[in-house]
């Protein structure tokens, strides 16, 4: 039995070269073809896209706090003032 030739498209010319050429027979382009399979494993994919994620969270954690817990710029300190305090000692 004869095996059948998977034929794909070229990725530069995009005429059809079969799936195992070294060289595209109408534009010359070295690796007609790429296969579609990540180079990272799905596992290592997906460890990124959770580690990724989690410093989003915390940052936008960080930043609501600061946000909620900063003073704003009309709040004033409730402390007496240092020359005040000094003069109301009754040592």
């Amino acid at each position: 039995m004869t095996e059948a030739v998977h034929i794909v498209r070229c990725r530069l010319c995009t005429r059809l070269v079969a799936r195992d050429a070294a060289v595209c027979p109408s534009c010359g382009a070295k690796d007609p073809w790429i296969p579609d399979e990540p180079t990272l494993s799905v596992r290592a994919i997906r460890l990124l896209m959770w580690g990724g994620a989690i410093v989003l969270v915390g940052l936008l954690l960080i930043v609501s706090g600061v946000l909620m817990f900063a003073p704003a710029d009309d709040e004033r300190d409730h402390r007496p003032p240092v020359a005040l305090s000094a003069t109301h000692d009754s040592r």
